[in-house]
């Protein structure tokens, strides 16, 4: 096999990157972090087994639900028992995370229809900021004004 061939069961960085959607630039940083690794490389250039789909895959998933890189890496790399503690940690944070966003979303609501018209004109809105200065939660703080 010269050495422009491929094995059939290899895929090129293009080829992987055509199949995931992930551009190759990403790829290549997958491979830095040793997230997906080439399993050969021919003339320079990154083979992949047919299994690398599946693993860029999984990265994507785990992106999408909100682990950084690293946390991918140590979740890929680690014990069945640390993957449990670590989908507990997620699990706390997106609470934490879904928390802040529905407060947010009720400080944004009450700005829409303030009878102040303008937000920064708001007195209401002025006694949350100072609220917050005094080290009250956004949420301590709204609900003190309210």
């Amino acid at each position: 096999m010269s050495a422009t061939e491929s094995t059939p069961a290899s895929l090129s960085i293009g080829d992987l990157s055509e199949r995931t959607g992930v551009p190759t630039s990403a790829l290549r940083y997958y491979d830095e972090l040793g997230l997906v690794r080439p399993t050969a490389r021919e003339a320079g250039r990154r083979r992949y087994a047919e299994s690398a789909v599946r693993d860029v895959s999984a990265i994507l998933f785990f992106r999408e639900i909100g682990f950084s890189l690293a946390e991918i890496g140590r979740f890929l790399t680690g014990e069945r028992q640390g993957r449990r503690e670590m989908i507990d940690h997620k699990l706390a944070e997106l609470i934490e995370q879904q928390h802040r966003i529905e407060v947010a979303r009720t400080a944004l609501e009450h700005g829409r229809k303030c009878p102040a018209v303008d937000p920064m004109k708001c007195t209401r809105f002025w006694a949350i900021l100072e609220g917050r200065q005094r080290g009250l939660s956004l949420e301590e703080s709204h609900s003190r004004v309210h």
